[in-house]
């Protein structure tokens, strides 16, 4: 990749990050009065001046939008004194006496674990049954294939997981043993911190459902196209075997598309995962920014939007990359 197309990439994703702060930042200044909504509607007038004082309420909006901006910059003054390379801050979260960067630190991981976890069940599941349907177009197999996919492309995340946790938690959690809500670490019965991956299953399986619909229909429409190409038919003249076509000619030239998509939904999965947090009481960053949302703690919602965001650009930035590894023709486009 040249110098200039990482420097165009670099600006599209400084763009986005920009875009993403200031539509959360213009959402939020739409409050009529944030500092009341904090109070509450009955506080009096002295506590609710004392919380726009604290928090730079009573600035107009372009001053607070500039301190804001200024806050995330990486060059700046730095708290010894001078100016030079700083570490951005998201500031402090307007109801916790914590900064959104140690709340964003200790939710992130286990929306990262889950995002992994049904990430590669998608692709485990999703690439076989692809290439499967792709082998019998047509057969019982793959109209299975095809039906499956609309239905988990077109199910929306909290409706399959209100549904999958009534079925395999309440209706069924004695047979399987699955709790309905549940985070990374739970209580055992000594009152002990344990690690307690059983509570992963469900949200990774509900999370999962819509990649692998997609990863699944990706497969088996870039095989089907990969099989009909001449090498492909060279092959089968030469007496290769459908195993071995799958394997080494198919495979890898049909993984573009799905490489593009799973490094999509990868970074989908961190905002998309808000809901099925919240149901099954994961709590990971999707359930952070819920609740920041109910309390309207601004500083915690543009943090957690920037950091999906910034997500957004790596996956995207290396799913690049991968893509022109499996295709060195990109590589010289």
């Amino acid at each position: 990749m040249t110098m200039r197309r990482w420097i165009g990439k670099f600006l599209r994703g400084a763009a986005v990050l920009w875009g993403s702060f200031t539509l959360v930042f213009l959402v939020f200044t739409a409050v009529p009065d944030p500092a009341r909504e904090l109070a509450g509607q009955q506080a009096d007038p002295e506590v609710i001046a004392d919380i726009r004082a604290r928090f730079g309420l009573d600035q107009p909006a372009h001053v607070r939008y500039w301190n804001a901006m200024q806050a995330l910059s990486p060059i700046g003054a730095r708290p010894g004194g001078g100016w030079g390379i700083r570490f951005p801050s998201l500031g402090r979260s307007y109801v916790m006496p914590e900064t959104v960067g140690s709340m964003l630190w200790k939710a992130l991981p286990a929306t990262v674990i889950l995002a992994l976890v049904a990430l590669g069940f998608a692709i485990l599941l999703g690439l076989p049954m692809g290439l499967w349907a792709a082998r019998n177009p047509g057969g019982w197999f793959d109209r299975v294939i095809v039906g499956g996919s609309v239905l988990g492309m077109s199910a929306p995340s909290f409706f399959m997981a209100i549904l999958i946790g009534y079925v395999f938690a309440v209706r069924w959690g004695g047979w399987t043993g699955l709790p309905l809500t549940g985070s990374l670490w739970d209580l055992d019965s000594d009152g002990q911190v344990v690690l307690s991956l059983r509570n992963l299953i469900l949200p990774a399986f509900t999370l999962g459902l819509r990649p692998l619909a997609v990863l699944s229909q990706l497969m088996r429409g870039a095989a089907l196209d990969v099989l009909g190409a001449p090498h492909v038919q060279t092959a089968r003249a030469f007496g290769a075997d459908e195993g071995e076509i799958l394997r080494r000619h198919v495979l890898r030239n049909a993984l573009n598309p799905v490489v593009t998509a799973a490094s999509g939904w990868l970074a989908q999965m961190l905002a998309g995962a808000v809901f099925v947090e919240f149901v099954f009481g994961w709590r990971g960053l999707g359930f952070l920014l819920f609740e920041a949302l109910e309390r309207h703690d601004l500083p915690v919602v543009m943090g957690g939007v920037l950091t999906v965001s910034f997500t957004f650009v790596v996956v995207n930035a290396l799913s690049d990359l991968a893509y022109r590894w499996l295709d060195p023709r990109a590589a010289q486009a």
